[in-house]
């Protein structure tokens, strides 16, 4: 199974996909994480590189970058799988769908993108209010969090695409024990 956690800068995505992880480990559960972007991989220093300004690519051209990055772990992700792992994932191509859109490129070319990638089981959208997003993270933000026009279109788009495609919405700007209670059910119930 596949648990897709999404959400703007500072949903708490890894914060939540770590509790999910050891709340399934109470249930006997193996799980794994994987994070997107990966920085790790040759495709993945590209990304950042662009993120922090280093680097220049059109629209286009670094959304292809992403959706590369995890056909980079889409090996990975199927052995995990193949081994009965439930899959973790902080962003998959969700992200893309919604930054993207955001970017002015088409939604039907963007699919085409992670067409044949491990299917999701389902997806959680860390719904952050941005103001929350700006005050839990002053620092470090990339080249798409310090824009706040920028920040409400992406959380607009989420909300948007979750409708279109079913995602589950957990409201984010709740503590941290709050939301995890709400993944949990919405993972619980899913799992049955």
């Amino acid at each position: 199974m596949i648990i897709v956690i999404e959400g703007f800068d500072q949903a708490g995505k890894k914060t939540q996909s770590k509790l999910l992880r050891d709340f399934l480990k109470t249930k006997h559960k193996k799980s794994v994480t994987f994070s997107f972007p990966d920085y790790t991989t040759p495709v993945g220093k590209e990304i950042k590189n662009f993120l922090s300004g280093k680097r220049k690519f059109l629209p286009q051209v670094i959304h292809c970058l992403l959706a590369a990055n995890r056909w980079e772990k889409s090996k990975d992700i199927q052995d995990a799988l193949s081994k009965n792992y439930v899959v973790i994932m902080n962003r998959y191509y969700q992200s893309n769908l919604v930054y993207g859109t955001v970017n002015g490129l088409d939604l039907k070319w963007l699919e085409n993108l992670d067409m044949g990638l491990p299917k999701e089981d389902m997806v959680i959208l860390l719904d952050v209010k941005v103001s929350d997003s700006f005050s839990r993270k002053k620092q470090r933000r990339d080249k798409f969090e310090k824009d706040k026009t920028f920040a409400l279109k992406i959380a607009n788009t989420y909300r948007k695409l979750a409708k279109k495609y079913g995602w589950y919405i957990v409201n984010a700007s709740q503590s941290k024990d709050q939301v995890h209670q709400q993944v949990r059910n919405t993972v619980l119930k899913r799992m049955k």
